[in-house]
């Protein structure tokens, strides 16, 4: 048995003889030939999908929250274009369904509203590695890298698959064909999310796209039913199609919306580190909203109203602040705008009330700086792990000096300095905000809800867990007059007591 195991590891590892193109031809053969494929103008994906929550969903190891979508999905197999019109689509805050259609090029995307909605708030930005290495491309694309290599074989769900490795710009990519077959099963490429609050902050993130249920379709071509995506190691998309079509696209179905009706690119065409600040982020505000920006709203105390908010507090020996969301760049501009409000004084601390992604996504700067992260006990482990993340493909402060986070875990009941403007950290430990923490200002009898409640002109997101705040506050005998949150500009607490009344919850 154990002479079995050494001569298949030393199978495994011995030099490869077949060269990785021959492997990569031997795949398109596979999938039904180069003539055929040639023979394929365009091709029509007809199914469904679930997209996963994994930033913010309850537990940090899932489960997770899921949207669901049916989708009708035209490729462009001579070009690099791709429209998608999503139907059916309900998220996770949805109770109804709309309709949205999407076109890609490697140039753009735009993504604008159907038959039903009022389409999305922002676009999505372009994302050429999913162009490129879609399966009608894949093998294309590795045909035609420069640095095409073959890598020892691997044994992965019991079989035994060649890989072959090249890059796309700076990400490394490997494709893993069944030896038997030669059908590519998955990919795996090493890359960085520029403009995805969600991954940005996780630096270099490791993608694996599976291939199953290969398909034969005509003229004679396969093409795998379902897809599978994952992001270090967490499901990310699952998607099944029922029908593959060869057939000529309508007309019109990879044009772009003339530029006087598509919609604004705003926060999601830019890179994250790139957000202006006071913008940014699917929250309650339009983006042009007068609330938007660096307001006042007590001495000493100064909230960055926008997407998703920040506030800083002076205190006598320096400014605390309240959340670090977006990316490293968005917080290099927060302590920017704290040095220009309270001059002299220093950063001396940060608050990060949720582990939600994109509510930490700006915390590495502040490891960068040394400045100490006040974060819940339970949720030292997100944070941890976001220092420790390597930002090789697009280096940050921390990556060109790395150092360890100074954490401050909150446990209990506790105040962070002196003053007027002290504050008290209370962990909200109640069923939804198991993994949150209140901010307490009690000589400006102001509390910070984290995400707990979220009160638009259009009403209240999340009434229970907006309870569970009142809730909390009353436990810990607060007197509050004023309330901020992550989505939530300065509002009396009597007009939450009033909304909470009209629904039927007090």
């Amino acid at each position: 048995m154990v002479l079995h195991a050494l001569i298949l590891a030393f199978a495994l590892a011995r030099p490869a003889a077949e060269p990785a193109d021959s492997i990569v031809r031997r795949g398109i053969a596979a999938i039904g030939g180069e003539d055929r494929w040639r023979a394929v103008k365009t091709l029509e994906l007809i199914g469904r999908g679930v997209t996963y929550h994994i930033g913010d969903s309850e537990w940090f190891d899932g489960p997770y929250f899921i949207d669901q979508r049916a989708v009708d999905d035209w490729r462009d197999v001579v070009g690099t274009r791709r429209a998608v019109r999503t139907r059916s689509y309900q998220g996770i805050a949805d109770t109804g369904s709309s309709v949205t259609r999407t076109i890609w090029t490697l140039a753009t995307v735009v993504q604008a509203a159907g038959d039903s909605g009022d389409g999305p708030r922002f676009a999505l930005a372009p994302d050429t590695l999913a162009l490129l290495l879609a399966p009608e491309h894949l093998l294309y694309t590795a045909l035609g890298a420069p640095d095409l290599r073959r890598e020892n074989d691997t044994v992965f769900r019991f079989v035994r698959h060649h890989v072959v490795t090249f890059h796309v710009g700076r990400s490394p990519v490997r494709i893993f064909f069944e030896a038997e077959n030669g059908f590519p099963r998955m990919v795996e490429v090493r890359r960085a999310f520029r403009q995805n609050v969600f991954w940005t902050a996780w630096g270099d993130v490791t993608q694996r796209i599976r291939y199953s249920d290969w398909s034969i379709e005509r003229p004679g071509i396969w093409y795998p039913r379902q897809i599978d995506t994952e992001l270090n190691g967490r499901p990310s998309e699952s998607v099944s199609y029922g029908a593959v079509r060869v057939i000529a696209a309508p007309d019109g179905t990879f044009d772009l919306p003339p530029s006087d009706k598509a919609p604004s690119c705003g926060f999601g065409c830019i890179a994250a580190d790139s957000v202006p600040l006071g913008t940014g982020g699917p929250g309650g505000l339009s983006m042009t909203s007068p609330l938007r920006g660096s307001h006042e709203i007590a001495p000493g105390i100064v909230q960055i109203v926008a997407g998703w908010n920040s506030t800083l507090v002076r205190q006598p020996d320096g400014v605390v602040v309240i959340e670090a969301p977006i990316s490293a760049g968005y917080s290099r501009q927060v302590i920017a705008e704290a040095a220009r409000q309270f001059p002299g004084l220093p950063v001396k601390g940060v608050i990060t009330t949720t582990d939600f992604w994109w509510h930490v996504a700006g915390l590495r700067e502040y490891v960068a700086r040394g400045i100490p992260i006040y974060v819940l006990d339970r949720n030292v482990r997100v944070v941890t792990e976001r220092a420790r993340a390597p930002h090789t493909l697009l280096p940050d402060s921390l990556e060109r000096a790395p150092r360890s986070p100074i954490i401050r875990p909150v446990s209990a009941r506790m105040t962070l300095g002196t003053g007027d403007n002290c504050i008290e950290l209370i962990p909200f430990h109640t069923e939804g905000l198991d993994r949150m923490v209140m901010v307490y200002l009690p000589n400006r009898h102001l509390v910070y809800t984290a995400e707990g409640i979220q009160l638009y002109p259009s009403g209240l997101a999340f009434p229970e867990t907006a309870i569970e705040v009142v809730e909390a506050v009353k436990r810990e005998g607060l007197t509050p007059e004023r309330f901020i949150g992550m989505h939530v500009a300065v509002t009396p607490w009597t007009r939450l007591m009033s909304v909470l009344d009209s629904l039927g919850h007090q």
